[in-house]
């Protein structure tokens, strides 16, 4: 049974309409760690494609029942490990004004960066770099806010994108690149990882797979990172398309 999913391009959703993708997807429904950050690349490919193409609608693909569940379990023991920070969510029957739009301009600016403040912990926890009101009002405790959830979570991710914690990729249809680490911070960190390690050559591509935490994150925006790392020569790129980059010792 299908019933909720992540967000993709057209053209990726074209592409898993075939049969045999088809089946891949939905011959494993038990969701590891692994399962969950593959999901959530196919999150990022939307982010590429609008560079790369002008079919900017979001389409939505399809999970489980089963996944579903595996997923509001990762996304459970994020909120509570967050809960022991953010008291009102944990005791929602005292905090209840937490859940509900207030109609105060003043009000929402204060609640939306107390909702702001969480959603970016929470990001991080669930290792998102792109998210989407359709991503978040899917889980707890995004949706039970009132009386629009959808409304709700847009004036969140506004507040992130006024406090310089992420960027629209496409306003319109809600979606922003969270930045719960500056550039500069993931370059510095990506240095000192691949000197600690020896993998001071590596491909775009064998890094996502090296560190989980980059693993959704778009290949541009990645790329632009490095690039952070390349001006102030630290690191060199080893081939015309910007693939495979070497840090400098």
């Amino acid at each position: 049974m299908v019933r909720r999913g992540l967000i993709v391009s057209k053209e990726k959703a074209r592409e898993r309409s075939k049969e045999k993708e088809r089946d891949e997807l939905r011959a494993d429904v038990s969701l590891t760690e692994e399962d969950w950050l593959d999901l959530l690349k196919k999150t990022r490919e939307h982010a590429e494609s609008l560079a790369e193409s002008d079919e900017t609608a979001v389409l939505v693909m399809p999970i489980t029942e089963e996944e579903e569940k595996k997923l509001e379990e990762l996304a459970r023991k994020a909120v509570e490990k967050l809960s022991r920070r953010f008291v009102w969510i944990a005791k929602r029957g005292r905090y209840g004004f937490m859940f509900v739009i207030p109609t105060s301009e003043e009000e929402k600016d204060q609640w939306g960066a107390e909702w702001a403040g969480f959603t970016i912990d929470w990001c991080r926890e669930m290792l998102m770099h792109i998210v989407s009101t359709r991503t978040l009002v899917m889980f707890d405790p995004f949706n039970e806010i009132r009386p629009d959830r959808h409304q709700a979570v847009k004036i969140i991710l506004g507040v992130l994108v006024k406090e310089e914690l992420g960027r629209w990729v496409d306003e319109a249809e809600g979606i922003i690149r969270i930045t719960w680490k500056t550039d500069d911070e993931w370059a510095d960190e990506i240095r000192r990882w691949a000197l600690k390690t020896g993998r001071t050559t590596f491909t775009l591509f064998k890094l996502q797979e090296y560190r989980k935490d980059l693993a959704t994150l778009p290949k541009s925006e990645l790329r632009y990172i490095l690039q952070h790392l390349v001006e102030k020569k630290q690191a060199k790129w080893l081939d015309s398309e910007r693939e495979v980059v070497e840090i400098q010792v």
